[in-house]
């Protein structure tokens, strides 16, 4: 998790919505697909993707974390074809499921 009370976060900080040009946005979303990725590779511990989305959440990039979520849910209808034949893949859904939960408690209102 971020250090929000963190001197470099407290100027990051925006309470309303930014604008992320399409190139910006095309970019952190194969950011976010890579955190992902290393995510669920770290079966679960890391926080790395995360962290990105209470990131741009907090610098008022709220669109980057709709993003991300759009991308985890194609993710969580592939798991869940998945689930009958790879059994990793039922620990996969339970914990990008719990990811989403988080980043949609994150994103409140935005999500």
């Amino acid at each position: 998790m971020i250090k929000t009370n963190a001197p470099i976060m407290q100027t990051l900080y925006r309470a309303d919505e930014v604008y992320v040009d399409e190139e910006r946005r095309t970019f952190l979303a194969q950011k976010g697909k890579i955190l992902y990725a290393k995510y669920c590779g770290t079966k679960g511990h890391g926080i790395c993707s995360e962290s990105f989305a209470e990131y741009h959440i907090w610098r008022g990039e709220y669109v980057v974390a709709q993003d991300f979520l759009i991308y985890l849910d194609s993710q969580l209808i592939s798991l869940r074809a998945q689930v009958c034949v790879n059994s990793q893949a039922a620990f996969q859904l339970t914990i990008t499921q719990q990811l989403v939960d988080r980043i949609k408690s994150l994103l409140g209102e935005y999500a």
